[in-house]
């Protein structure tokens, strides 16, 4: 699949496992731009605030895969 299709939203697609056509579930899984927003808060002092990006939704990649068989239909990278 292509990295364009798969955003932050849930996206309509056909399972490449089961075959069925299903709309993504979607969960947030720590990636590159968490830990490099985490890095430069501790490098700046902000030693409890480092920890807020592990918190935020919008700093992690989003992980797609089909509800019905559970496979990993695709990931959103927020950095490459």
């Amino acid at each position: 699949m292509s990295r364009s299709v798969f955003h932050e939203m849930p996206v309509p697609m056909t399972c490449t496992q089961c075959g069925a056509s299903v709309v993504t579930a979607t969960e947030y899984e720590t990636g590159m731009l968490t830990w490099m927003i985490a890095g430069m808060l501790c490098l700046l002092g902000c030693w409890p605030c480092c920890l807020i990006p592990f918190c935020v939704d919008g700093c992690k990649d989003v992980i797609h895969s089909c509800p019905n068989c559970k496979t990993r239909l695709g990931v959103y990278r927020r950095v490459s």
